[in-house]
């Protein structure tokens, strides 16, 4: 059976078809646009198994195996099927996130994840293929931030400013909307420009719950890491009022400032699955 681009080029090149020098561009285009899509969806390896660290932690993502400037290898687009880090560079150019490198006080060389820009774009860690992932065992998700811009004017609770300097969430399941579209159940822990912390909201129709856990400009001085923990056993419980699922099936992070139009700018690090004593 030919894929689109073969069949395409059999088109071309089929002497019985007589076309015009403007359809033969047309053509021509359409295969150079269906060649790159099959490119960029070649790569749809997931990750089996995560890193267990010495405090019993299964960890996600630190950034250290990949390449300054580039955007991180193990990382999706926002449906889990292609990976960014293949695209075209023009393409690329829609994804304000690469990798940078610091040296921290004791001269060590550490890399994280950099957004800077306006434009929304989610990355996503597929982990529904993940085979030592327990969330009974490790529920709570760790991660560190490091907030440099908010976006002026962005609220959470308003679909026209919904911008955020910084969001991770965890989705759980899919779920049917009205019996015909489907939403992935969520929980996005986000900082907010102007909530306060604690704040918590409800949207699309209960599927998605955000939970606000920084706020305003960053309140540690500029450069500093900020660890965050949150029990996803107890949030799950709490703001869906049923039993937690066992796995998660992503891990979704999201900066931008598109529909206030002004720009976001915040690092991530370290993320990972942890048991219940390391909960800060």
């Amino acid at each position: 059976m030919l894929t689109s681009y073969e069949f395409s080029f059999r088109l071309i090149n089929n002497q019985c078809i007589k076309i015009s020098s403007v359809s033969y561009v047309v053509l021509f285009l359409s295969l150079i646009l269906l060649v790159t899509d099959e490119l960029m969806a070649q790569d749809t390896k997931y990750i089996h198994s995560l890193t267990t660290s010495e405090y019993g932690a299964q960890m996600v993502e630190d950034f250290e195996s990949d390449s300054v400037g580039q955007l991180p290898y193990n990382w999706f687009e926002q449906r889990g099927v292609n990976r960014p880090y293949h695209y075209p560079e023009e393409i690329k150019e829609d994804y304000f996130y690469r990798v940078r490198e610091e040296r921290d006080p004791n001269s060590e060389v550490n890399k994280f994840l950099r957004y800077d820009g306006i434009k929304a774009k989610h990355l996503s860690f597929p982990l529904h293929q993940v085979n030592n992932l327990n969330l009974n065992n490790t529920p709570v998700l760790f991660w560190k931030w490091r907030i440099w811009d908010v976006p002026a004017g962005a609220d959470e609770r308003n679909n026209k400013a919904n911008d955020t300097a910084a969001s991770i969430y965890v989705v759980f399941k899919i779920k049917r909307m009205a019996l015909v579209k489907e939403v992935p159940q969520s929980i996005r822990y986000t900082w907010s420009s102007s909530l306060p912390v604690g704040t918590e909201i409800s949207t699309f129709f209960g599927h998605q719950k955000i939970v606000v856990v920084g706020s305003g400009q960053a309140s540690k001085p500029a450069g500093e890491w900020m660890a965050f923990s949150r029990n996803l056993k107890e949030d799950y419980e709490r703001l869906f009022g049923e039993k937690m699922p066992d796995s998660p099936l992503a891990i979704l992070l999201l900066s931008d400032g598109d529909s206030t139009n002004d720009p976001a700018k915040a690092d991530y690090d370290d993320i990972g699955f942890y048991p219940p004593e390391h909960h800060q």
